[in-house]
């Protein structure tokens, strides 16, 4: 038997990072293959739930307390003898699992890079050289993530495939979900989906919201997640007025019902390595309006509209929104989402091909 630690460097939460260790995790073939976790902090109900359905083992330490964190790391892998650690995360702050494990005794140690910035770039910089010389395979979730991590280095693109079959548009689930938001049949949702911390910009996403009200459209704004900036963004959202308007979701494990009830999708992030809530938008025949800092390859179907982050931009992304959600009228979304996911398949989106991508990985690693 394989022993595989796969550690999360961001907390085991409905975020994005999460959802492509879970999605990998499920659809791979676990013959001869043992696979733990290992949490930075106490998992949501949803992935407390997720591990006790599977029957893993998840070693759960508090990284708030960082050097109990890097010993307990260490005296998880002396007492469970890995064969090999995959370390996901965003920078080379993952030098800190790579290190400790080092130190347990692990010889293969696999970094997995799933952005193309980091909130903390000085501690990025100083570890850099250390990051290089520990990590001994890898991954990244495009090429653009890779190549931002790794340098010159050689890694492995490791697509965030998606399960596509839950994409399949239903309009039963859209009514369904729309009547429980209570939207009107003729309300245009503007859907988004992010942690709301800096990186994720809703305030600029409110101030577009604003623009496309202004307008006298009738529209509602569904925005799925929290976090840490939601106090904040929801307090503006009162002093616009906008709050009969605003729908603030909060976390949910059910994003691809969600989906089928918007009409179009907007993503104003400052940075992002290749979001895996952008191809699920694209698989649920959604069109989407993306900021052009993001990586160019999410872009799977050609349906994607970027534009830049500014403060003159706001009204262009508020025009662009009515201009793209209109013309979207005249087509069949189910046609749409099939010929999508099609796309995304042929593009090596789908999960199942992926898993056994990462499954030989593993293998060919021992």
């Amino acid at each position: 038997m394989i022993k595989v630690l796969v550690i999360n460097t961001v907390r085991f939460k409905l975020n994005g990072i999460s959802a492509v260790i879970k999605n990998y995790y499920q659809a791979m073939n676990k013959k001869g293959l043992i696979i733990d976790f290992l949490a930075i902090d106490t998992p949501c109900t949803e992935y407390q739930s997720f591990f006790k359905d599977n029957h893993c083992k998840c070693h759960v330490l508090n990284k708030r307390d960082i050097l109990k964190y890097f010993f307990g790391i260490v005296k998880v892998c002396k007492n469970e003898k890995y064969d090999m650690v995959h370390i996901h995360g965003n920078s080379a702050n993952m030098t800190v699992e790579l290190m400790a494990v080092l130190l347990g005794g692990v010889r293969h140690r696999i970094t997995h890079s799933h952005n193309t910035s980091t909130l903390h770039p000085m501690a990025h910089k100083v570890l850099m050289p250390l990051f290089s010389a520990l990590c001994t395979n890898r991954l990244a979730c495009g090429e653009e993530a890779g190549k931002w991590l790794y340098k010159s280095k050689s890694f492995t693109i490791l697509k965030n495939g998606i399960e596509l079959s839950k994409y399949d548009v239903s309009q039963s689930i859209r009514n369904q979900y729309r009547k429980q938001l209570n939207i009107e049949s003729d309300e245009i949702v503007i859907g988004h989906v992010g942690n709301f911390i800096e990186q994720k910009n809703h305030n600029y996403l409110i101030d577009i919201f604003r623009e496309i009200y202004d307008f006298g459209i009738k529209a509602k704004l569904l925005l799925i997640s929290d976090g840490m900036l939601m106090p904040a963004i929801k307090k503006k959202v009162r002093d616009f007025g906008l709050e009969n308007y605003v729908i603030f979701l909060g976390k949910t494990m059910e994003v691809e019902n969600y989906l089928q009830a918007m009409d179009i999708f907007l993503l104003p992030s400052l940075h992002e390595g290749l979001p895996v809530v952008l191809i699920e938008a694209q698989a649920a025949g959604l069109p989407c309006i993306v900021s052009d800092t993001v990586s160019k390859e999410v872009d799977l179907t050609d349906t994607c509209k970027f534009l830049p982050i500014s403060s003159k931009a706001i009204k262009e992304w508020a025009k662009e929104t009515d201009r793209i959600y209109s013309a979207s009228q005249n087509r069949n979304r189910a046609e749409v989402s099939e010929a999508n996911r099609k796309k995304i398949r042929e593009c090596g989106y789908d999960i199942t091909q992926n898993a056994d991508v990462l499954r030989q990985i593993y293998m060919d690693i021992i």
